[in-house]
């Protein structure tokens, strides 16, 4: 099924910790792809769209770049799970150019387009 996107989203996996902002609403949940424009997000707690969030990026291996985002959430789900689960894309909104994340960002695709094997390819971008 072809897609029609206006940026690549990349296919990464780190914790993140949000906060809706001006409410008392907080949890953890974890990014599964990530692009220029935004990302991905499964969690626990439930979001509204239109709600407004700081997300803190947990870096694991990678040294980010960028700690903290501010996004907004376009869209809302239920997701099958074992536990309840929830899933949301959140576009991000840029206070400044962010120089730091599109370059990490570019870093990453890069390294794709340097992989020989399509298996790899799969496995990382979608």
């Amino acid at each position: 099924m072809l897609e029609n996107r206006r940026h690549f989203r990349l296919r990464e996996f780190m914790d993140v910790t949000w906060k809706v902002m001006d409410q008392d609403v907080s949890g953890e949940g974890l990014i599964t792809n990530i692009s220029s424009s935004g990302l991905l997000l499964q969690t626990d707690r439930v979001f509204k769209p239109s709600d407004i969030c700081i997300l803190t990026i947990s870096s694991g291996v990678d040294k980010l770049p960028f700690a903290e985002k501010k996004g907004k959430v376009m869209w809302f789900r239920r997701i099958h799970a074992p536990q309840e689960r929830f899933q949301c894309g959140v576009q991000f909104i840029a206070d400044k150019l962010d120089n730091d994340f599109q370059q990490w960002l570019e870093k990453k695709v890069s390294k794709l387009c340097e992989a020989g094997d399509a298996k790899i390819l799969v496995n990382l971008a979608f």
